[in-house]
C-alpha cells in the first residue's frame, strides 16, 4: 500500500511541475511571437510612411485657383408636400 501511495503523490508532483513548466514556456513563446507580430506591423508601417505623406504641390494653375475661388450658386429652392401612403 505505501508503494501506490508513493507512486501517486509523486506522480501528481511531476504533473504539477509539469504543467507549471509548461505553462511557462507557452506563455514565452506566445510573448516572443506578438513581439515578433509587432516588429513586422512597425517595420511595414516604416515602409508604407513615405507613401502616405502625400504628394506637395509647388505650383497651381491659374484656371484651377479661378474655379477654387468662385462662389458656388445656390440653385431654385423647390416647396415640397410630403405625402404618406
Amino acid at each position: 500500500m505505501g508503494f501506490l501511495l508513493k507512486f501517486i503523490l509523486i506522480a501528481i508532483a511531476v504533473s504539477w511541475i509539469f504543467s507549471k513548466l509548461l505553462k511557462f514556456f507557452v506563455r514565452t513563446k506566445i510573448r516572443q511571437f506578438a513581439a515578433h507580430a509587432d516588429e513586422l506591423r512597425r517595420e511595414e508601417e516604416r515602409r508604407r510612411r513615405p507613401e502616405q505623406q502625400g504628394v506637395k504641390v509647388d505650383h497651381i494653375p491659374p484656371s484651377y485657383q479661378e474655379k477654387r475661388n468662385r462662389d458656388l450658386k445656390g440653385g431654385d429652392y423647390i416647396d415640397y408636400e410630403e405625402v404618406k401612403d
